[in-house]
């Protein structure tokens, strides 16, 4: 990612953070495969989003999960599909204006690479 978009910020939220799935409660794989949500900001990154029609929630922090679609038009599905099959799990991934903005939402792990 960081080839397309040099000042990614990239960080674990969810279940694979807390342990436990936000609606349900139930533990992380416990009975089923688990999925990776993923962070991810930077100025490139939100810009692109912007200018490509990535909707953002009401409040301009965030996206959702992004879809095929978006994915597509970040140029990062390849990538997301890749890492799903790398992980043996989904990995849904949300466009947050800093990274700051991700951890004030969720808990939520850094990632350094």
């Amino acid at each position: 990612m960081r080839a397309l978009y040099p000042d990614l910020d990239m960080g674990f939220q969810g279940s694979a953070v807390t342990g436990r799935s936000a609606d349900t409660r139930a533990p992380f794989d416990e009975g089923r495969t688990s999925d990776y949500d993923i962070a991810i900001s930077g100025d490139s990154v939100n810009a692109a989003a912007r200018d490509g029609g990535v909707p953002f929630r009401g409040d301009g922090v965030s996206t959702g999960p992004l879809d095929d679609a978006d994915l597509a038009r970040l140029g990062l599905d390849e990538i997301v599909d890749e890492a799903s099959a790398e992980a043996g799990r989904p990995v849904n991934v949300m466009i947050f204006r800093t990274m700051d903005d991700a951890v004030d939402r969720r808990p939520t792990i850094r990632v350094w690479f």
